[in-house]
């Protein structure tokens, strides 16, 4: 699935989780940030913030003669699985931005 705004597709893959809604924090270069809500594949009450970070890469193309194709790679991701872990962030955040402690 894609963000109903933008109607954009996200290179998210899982066997785990299958992709409701998301949006691009930053796209630039060979990297994209993303949020996302995944649910479970099991368990349609169980659903996840995903912070997803992809990176461009390159790869030989078998049925180009050798010519290079790019793709999305997973980079790194972090998950919120439940809302403590969303507060303690949000609290400590919010107050770095109030104390101009984020420059």
């Amino acid at each position: 699935m894609a963000n109903e705004k933008t109607k954009e597709k996200f290179p998210y893959h899982s066997d785990y989780y299958h992709l409701l809604k998301g949006k691009t924090i930053s796209r630039r270069g060979r990297w994209w940030t993303a949020v996302l809500l995944v649910q479970s594949v099991d368990d349609a009450d169980k659903q996840i913030v995903v912070i997803q970070r992809w990176q461009k890469r390159n790869k030989a193309d078998p049925d180009a003669e050798g010519k290079m194709s790019s793709y999305w790679a997973q980079a790194k991701s972090f998950n919120l699985n439940s809302v403590k872990p969303w507060e303690v962030l949000r609290e400590t955040v919010d107050g770095w931005l109030a104390t101009n402690d984020w420059k």
